[in-house]
């Protein structure tokens, strides 16, 4: 599973209005630029294969072709930092939340949560042993 946005920046080139729907300011393909996983960077290229698509009510993250992590998903945006909750849909994690935080800045998404059981994290680190997935995505160009 790899993990959402309001007040966000606002560039000439295209970038997110502040005052849009979160759900619609992430909806779309994105690619991972990196992601580090306990402590542990993931290597380029692995990461460069994982992909993440946000539909208005759907996260799915994949590794080529195999699905990594399938869920329904909900946002709070008024928090500080923005949280995201995944839930997923199939096989052992069915029912059970991911719990995250996000930021989006323009067409950088940083995704930082943790798999079902475990706290949300209240900062965008991955300490050794923590448990935790900090995921650096950019928006995929058509």
């Amino acid at each position: 599973m790899v993990g959402t946005a309001a007040n966000l920046d606002n560039d000439a080139g295209g970038g997110v209005n502040a005052d849009a729907d979160p759900r619609k300011q992430l909806t779309g393909s994105w690619t991972c630029a990196s992601a580090t996983i306990d402590g542990t960077p993931l290597a380029a290229e692995t990461a460069k294969l994982l992909t993440l698509t946000l539909t208005a009510d759907r996260f799915k993250t994949q590794r080529g072709e195999q699905v990594l992590f399938d869920s329904t998903y909900t946002l709070d945006a008024a928090k500080d930092p923005k949280q995201i909750d995944m839930i997923g849909t199939e096989g052992d994690l069915k029912g059970k939340p991911a719990l995250g935080i996000y930021k989006l800045a323009g067409d950088n998404l940083t995704l930082c949560y943790t798999m079902p059981g475990k706290e949300r994290p209240a900062m965008f680190e991955s300490a050794p042993k923590s448990g935790v997935y900090l995921i650096e995505w950019q928006r995929a160009k058509p």
